[in-house]
C-alpha cells in the first residue's frame, strides 16, 4: 500500500500489540521510516454519530468526543507497515451519501452491510457508528405506533397514544391482557418497533451494535468517571459501554419476543437464535459489571434452550470461577480481620487504643 503522510490508514491491535483481544481502528500517518516502521496518531476509541446522524440512541455518547468536540483524545504509536490496511472503499464522505430514493429497508441495509465489513474487520468503533446510523431511519415514535419503553428497569412493549412535547401517552400490555396508561417522559422511550421488518434488520443491527459495545468495554482503557450527552449520572468509559451493551440486548429480547406474536409469519426460530445470541452478550456485559447473578440467568436460560451451547457453557465455568476467587478473598480478609481484632484487644497497647477511642466518643 502506498502511504503518505496526513493519510488515514487502518491499524491492527491499535499499535499496542494486544494480541488477547485483537482489534483495528483509524490512525493518521505522521512519519514514514525507511526501516518499515510508521508513526501514528491514533484516534479515540470512543465511536463518533456519522455526519447526518448527529446522535446515538444505544451508545454512549461522550461529552468529550461529540461530533464537534475538540477534546478527543489520540495518542502517539509505532507501526510496521505490515500491520497496516486501506480505508475499505466507502469510508470517505462520498462513500457514505445514500439516495433519498431508496426505501426504509434499503437504507438500513444499506449501513447495516457497512457496519458488518467494519465488524469483520474488528473496528468496533466505526461498526458502532454505522449500526446506530443504520437504527436512526427507524428512530421516529409517532402517534399510533408502537415502541419499547422503560418501565420500573425492564423493557417493555407500549403504544404510543398521544405526544405532548416531551411527554408520551402511552399503553403498556401486561402478559395477562391488562392494560395500563401512563404519561412517560421522552427519556423512558427506549426505541420504537419497525413494524415492516420483514428481514429482522433492526435486531441484528441491535445485537450487532451491543456485541461492540462489550468488545469497546474491553479494549478502550481510557481512564476517569465521564459524562455522556443527555446523562447526568457520570462514570467510567467502561461501565457506560456494558451499561449501554445491556440496554441494547434487553431492547433486542423484547423485540424478538414482540416480533413471535405480533407477526402474520413470524420466523421463530431465528427469533429464538437472536433471542439466544442477546442473552450470552448480555451476560458478558453482566460479567463486567460484577452482576454475576444476572449473568448466570441469562447463560442458564441458554442452556435451558440447548444444554451443549459451547458459549452458555463457557460463561457459566467462568461466572463460577469469579465467586470462587471472591469467596476466597472474602474469607482471606475476615481472618486478617480477626487477627487485628484479636492483637488489638489482646496486647496493652491496643486495649490502651481501644480505651481512649471509648473516651474520645463519650465526649
Amino acid at each position: 500500500m502506498t502511504l503518505a503522510v496526513g493519510s488515514t490508514v487502518r491499524i491492527r491491535d491499535g499499535g499496542g500489540g494486544k494480541k488477547k483481544n485483537p482489534f483495528t481502528c483509524k490512525a493518521i500517518v505522521a512519519t514514514v521510516s525507511g526501516d518499515n516502521t510508521v508513526s501514528l496518531v491514533r484516534d479515540d476509541l470512543a465511536p463518533v454519530p456519522l455526519g447526518r446522524v448527529g446522535k446515538f440512541i444505544v451508545a454512549p455518547l461522550f461529552n468529550s468526543v461529540g461530533i464537534n468536540s475538540v477534546g478527543r483524545s489520540v495518542e502517539e504509536c509505532e507501526s510496521s507497515i505490515d500491520d497496516l490496511m486501506e480505508l475499505l472503499p466507502f469510508e470517505d464522505k462520498s462513500g457514505n451519501e445514500i439516495a433519498d430514493s431508496l426505501s426504509t429497508a434499503e437504507k438500513v441495509e444499506f449501513y447495516k452491510s457497512r457496519g458488518d465489513q467494519l465488524l469483520r474487520l474488528n473496528d468496533y468503533t466505526c461498526a458502532a457508528a454505522y449500526y446506530e446510523a443504520a437504527l436512526s431511519f427507524i428512530a421516529n415514535v409517532s402517534i399510533g405506533g408502537t415502541c419499547i419503553a422503560r418501565k420500573n428497569g425492564d423493557a417493555v412493549i407500549a403504544d404510543v397514544d398521544c405526544i405532548d412535547d416531551d411527554q408520551y401517552d402511552v399503553t403498556f400490555t401486561s402478559q395477562n391482557g391488562e392494560e395500563e396508561e401512563t404519561t412517560i417522559p421522552l427519556k423512558d422511550i427506549l426505541c420504537s418497533i419497525w413494524c415492516k421488518d420483514e428481514a429482522y434488520l433492526q435486531p441484528r443491527c441491535l445485537l450487532n451494535l451491543s456485541r461492540c459495545l462489550v468488545k469497546l468495554a474491553e479494549i478502550d482503557s481510557t481512564s476517569g468517571n465521564v459524562g455522556c450527552a443527555g446523562q447526568r449520572k457520570r462514570a467510567t468509559r467502561q461501565e457506560k459501554y456494558r451499561s449501554s451493551a445491556v440496554l441494547g440486548c434487553s431492547i433486542t429480547i423484547t423485540l424478538c419476543e414482540h416480533l413471535k406474536v405480533s407477526t402474520a409469519s413470524p420466523d421463530v426460530p431465528l427469533s429464538d437464535s437472536l433471542i439466544g445470541k442477546a442473552r450470552l452478550i448480555r451476560s458478558r456485559a453482566f460479567i463486567g459489571r460484577n452482576m454475576l447473578k444476572n449473568a448466570m440467568v441469562d447463560a442458564k436460560k441458554v442452556t435451558s434452550q440447548d444444554p451443549n451451547d459451547k458459549d452458555a457453557l463457557k460463561l457459566i465455568s467462568e461466572i463460577k470461577a469469579i465467586e470462587a476467587r471472591s469467596k476466597l478473598l472474602d474469607k482471606k480478609i475476615s481472618r486478617e480481620v480477626c487477627r487485628w481484632v484479636k492483637k488489638a484487644t489482646t496486647t496493652s497497647e491496643g486495649a490502651a487504643a481501644i480505651e481512649r477511642m471509648d473516651e474520645e466518643s463519650s465526649i
